[in-house]
């Protein structure tokens, strides 16, 4: 019977053993992969295009040592510039990489690698000078929660079809401008945004969270700022609660609308001055920049906020309510402004040179369903 009890023993110590040694090995497999288990969070996507210069931002899911993009005007990317660890948001690093001595107006390739971890080839475009013509998209109030970014999704897609080097927002990207994860839903529901530039307003639900200037590099402030971009003036402006009365950016846009030699002027921002929407026409605004928009010839104004399409001409002026990105869409009516209104999802095509600026509105499918031109 001893002999017995000393057979089970060892026969229960192999099994241990077996089961101890098992454990280890796989504790020792899985280990690994939980730490270095770096993947793309967002990104990458292009910034502040300039003439000789760009911003190439992405996000990892944890911290990494060799972070650089390849670039280049052909899919070889040859160049490489080492990024710099700029913001951690939630425990993931995002990083920028400033290339700098480009050439104006042309297009190059570029892809990033962060450590184990390459993205696929993209493309930026540096920016244009006023001689030559230029296409972009406008639209705004992309935040998708409502619908887990369905209509986001298919209007990114259609605008994607255009190939263009830059894309005017007017606000709202997101609901929740302070909650980061929503940030990373837009990104990953964006599709043109790895191969073309973004070029955003604050929104009413930005709440002016750190997450807007952590994952945009703008000009000036990055509340209100301005470019050039082929033959247009782009000015872009804070609209929310009292900012529009601060004297700094009132200042800064009067002077930059004196000093502006471009053909065409756009200005962009969230409260539309005229709108037949659920929200309505913001009249403090109007009064305040619309003597100044008419004083030095704006050509057209772009806003969001309110859920729809609609069009206005006044004083020589076209508005332009550009809010059908993916949020829900909301009852339009009509006004003594109101040249079309249209409850739609859609985005702007605009396409310009140094005479002509046309301007489309399509749908989610790509269909035009309104146009005008103008003409210097």
């Amino acid at each position: 019977m001893k002999s017995c009890h000393v057979t089970i023993q060892i026969i229960l110590l192999i099994i241990i053993l077996s089961f101890s040694q098992y454990s280890s090995t796989s504790r020792q497999l899985t280990t690994p992969k939980e730490t270095n288990d770096v993947s793309l969070l967002c990104g990458p996507y292009s910034q502040w295009q300039q003439p000789t210069s760009i911003n190439i931002i992405w996000q990892t899911t944890i911290p990494t040592l060799e972070n650089y993009v390849r670039w280049g005007t052909t899919p070889a990317c040859p160049n490489t510039t080492p990024a710099n660890q700029t913001y951690i948001i939630q425990d993931a690093p995002l990083y920028t990489a400033s290339i700098t001595a480009l050439q104006p107006s042309t297009k190059y390739y570029y892809y990033i690698i962060s450590d184990t971890i390459s993205s696929p080839i993209y493309s930026f475009h540096t920016q244009t000078p006023a001689t030559e013509s230029i296409s972009f998209a406008a639209f705004g109030d992309t935040r998708g929660a409502w619908d887990d970014y369905q209509s986001t999704y298919l209007i990114a897609k259609a605008i994607e079809q255009h190939n263009l080097p830059f894309i005017i927002h007017t606000g709202d990207i997101v609901g929740n401008g302070i909650n980061p994860e929503e940030w990373i839903s837009y990104f990953t529901n964006s599709s043109f945004i790895h191969n073309t530039t973004l070029y955003p307003v604050l929104g009413n639900h930005e709440q002016n969270g750190r997450s807007y200037y952590q994952y945009f590099h703008l000009g000036n402030n990055e509340r209100w700022y301005s470019f050039n971009n082929g033959p247009i003036c782009f000015i872009g402006l804070d609209s929310n609660l009292l900012t529009p009365f601060r004297l700094a950016q009132n200042l800064w846009l009067i002077h930059k609308l004196r000093i502006n030699e471009q053909p065409f002027t756009i200005i962009f921002f969230h409260y539309p001055l005229y709108s037949s929407g659920e929200h309505g026409s913001t009249t403090y605004l109007r009064w305040l920049w619309q003597p100044l928009f008419q004083h030095f010839n704006v050509d057209v104004v772009l806003n969001g906020h309110d859920h729809h399409y609609e069009r206005a001409f006044v004083h020589n002026i076209t508005y332009i309510v550009t809010g059908g990105g993916g949020a829900p869409l909301r009852d339009v009516g009509s006004n003594w402004w109101t040249m079309y209104a249209e409850k739609t999802f859609h985005y702007c095509l605009i396409t310009a040179d140094a005479t002509t600026l046309e301007f489309q509105a399509l749908n989610l499918y790509g269909i035009p369903f309104d146009a005008f031109t103008l003409q210097k």
